[in-house]
């Protein structure tokens, strides 16, 4: 789809993003699927946050907020780990749940902004270049959309937020198909389930590798991709305006 046209919009499933549901995230897909099906390595993305946490930083998707909940805080020139006063968190979700908990797990170790909003639907309620850091890991492939070129909002609307030293980090299932992937019989199994489900749980049939690299590329300079698992991964630098 060219970057001009109008993209899809998001439908809420607000039973399937509740604060129940929230609770069971850290065990069944950061603890289960992550391990057993997607083969996605918990260690790494952690330490992605680690690295590249800034003062300022968006998560977009933020569900159970467990990666950035438990990432160290951010230090100031001189080695010693900012004050919440100086540390500025957005969350931007579609479903309240999310941004309701990870506000309440945040707030004493940051001023938390929440904005619940459709990735999808531009612009996105922040200003430019406001941040130096964003994340967003398993998002893209609960996104409507036939394939990564669809699903283009998220990609240009980060390079906008995102400050001219900033960086955008994250991960998303790419479809079963994509010959880059390597899915076990587990993963097979749940992509089929859950991109048919009513409603569905992914919506990323068509998502490939190829697409990711390529979207990544149009939106910032310097970008590292690669495959973990079922799921692309990415460092990106250098937004394009």
């Amino acid at each position: 789809m060219p970057e001009n046209a109008s993209p899809p919009r998001s439908t809420p499933n607000p039973k399937l993003y509740s604060h129940r549901n929230l609770q069971r995230y850290r065990r069944l897909v950061v603890g289960l699927s992550h391990r057993l099906a997607w083969k996605v390595d918990n260690t790494a993305i952690a330490a992605l946050y680690a690295r590249h946490l800034a003062a300022s930083h968006l998560e977009v998707g933020p569900a159970d907020g467990h990666f950035l909940v438990n990432a160290p805080d951010p230090v100031g020139p001189d080695g010693v780990p900012l004050s919440p006063r100086l540390r500025q968190i957005h969350l931007l979700d579609l479903h309240a749940a999310p941004l309701e908990r990870c506000a309440r797990l945040l707030g004493e170790r940051a001023q938390v902004s929440t904005h619940q909003h459709d990735v999808l639907s531009r612009p996105w309620p922040l200003t430019d270049e406001a941040v130096g850091s964003v994340a967003m890991f398993h998002v893209l492939h609960c996104v409507e959309g036939a394939s990564l070129f669809a699903k283009h909002t998220p990609f240009s609307e980060i390079a906008r937020v995102l400050a001219p030293g900033g960086v955008f980090i994250g991960s998303t299932l790419l479809g079963l198909e994509d010959p880059f992937t390597r899915n076990n019989w587990l993963a097979r199994r749940l992509q089929r389930v859950y991109n048919k489900a009513e409603p569905t749980v992914l919506n990323n049939h068509g998502d490939r590798f190829v697409e990711l690299r390529h979207m990544l590329s149009l939106h910032f300079t310097d970008v590292q991709v690669s495959v973990m698992g079922a799921a692309g991964v990415w460092v990106a630098k250098g937004p394009r305006r």
